[in-house]
């Protein structure tokens, strides 16, 4: 069985590398690991070349947007499992092995799994977080199970099945529409909890009014689907959700150091604390 493993990039010079270094050092190899620039203006692209001694595979796509990239690179890989991460994700070192175990059932044609969030404090208490939202919540809201962009596959054959069905955007969750087309093909999405990845709080922690507009996509994937009942009880839990990020960020997440693990008192009164933190 060959893996391949995609990850849009735009503008990530500061967590491509760490992303890369977790993918080469599996404990059972990776077999393909495609890199998709998507139009980047800082330093993603030099940084990936210096991995192709390794393998690492550089992609270029014009068209902006994470699904444009991400098709790109589904397209483009030889595997018989196309995993799927987000640039800032660092996946567990047995990650690709839970990819085998998962996959050989042949009835799987999809797979995700929980995260938690390495540059944030409370891990447990992230790792819960996402468990209830991503995926315990969305599949009471649609009545079928999600997928975790940051953290996810899909087969070969799958993905061939798919291709034709997805929605092009923008500003959906594009990994809600595949796990809603997923559903209405009859393709099973399996939810392992050992396939483990953590990623960057950065889309929940910046200013209000960006948490805002990334949360709005959420319902508007449903209602782009009919799905209504779904969209409403989405807009309900977003709601609550940002009421509750915005004492979070204010106390927790923006002042810690994901360096030292820690929460300098100085770094309640900086108001760069949050700069290392670029926005996809």
């Amino acid at each position: 069985m060959r893996i391949s493993v995609i990850v849009p990039a735009y503008n990530e010079e500061a967590v491509i590398g760490r992303c890369l270094d977790a993918l080469l050092a599996q404990t059972e190899p990776i077999d393909e690991i495609l890199v998709v620039d998507n139009n980047s203006t800082d330093r993603t692209a030099d940084i990936v070349r210096g991995y192709r001694h390794r393998g690492v595979r550089l992609l270029s796509e014009p068209r902006q947007g994470l699904i444009p990239a991400r098709d790109h690179g589904f397209d483009s890989a030889d595997g018989d499992v196309l995993g799927r991460i987000d640039a800032d994700t660092v996946v567990e070192a047995d990650w690709a092995a839970r990819l085998r175990e998962v996959f050989a059932d042949p009835t799987v044609a999809a797979a995700t799994g929980p995260s938690w969030f390495h540059d944030a404090p409370l891990r447990r208490t992230g790792l819960a977080a996402q468990r209830l939202l991503c995926h315990r919540v969305n599949r009471v809201l649609s009545g079928h199970p999600m997928l975790w962009g940051s953290n996810m596959a899909l087969s070969r054959v799958g993905w061939e099945k798919l291709r034709g069905h997805t929605c092009p955007g923008p500003d959906i969750f594009e990994d809600l529409d595949l796990a809603i087309h997923l559903h209405r093909l009859g393709l099973r999405v399996h939810y392992a909890e050992r396939l483990r990845a953590a990623t960057s709080i950065r889309r929940l922690s910046g200013p209000a009014g960006d948490l805002r507009r990334y949360l709005r996509m959420w319902p508007r994937t449903y209602r782009l689907h009919g799905q209504r009942r779904a969209a409403a009880g989405a807009v309900a839990v977003a709601a609550v959700g940002q009421a509750l990020m915005y004492p979070t960020n204010v106390l927790l997440v923006r002042p810690y150091s994901p360096d030292t693990g820690g929460t300098p008192v100085t770094r309640f009164f900086s108001r760069a604390s949050g700069a290392a933190r670029p926005l996809p």
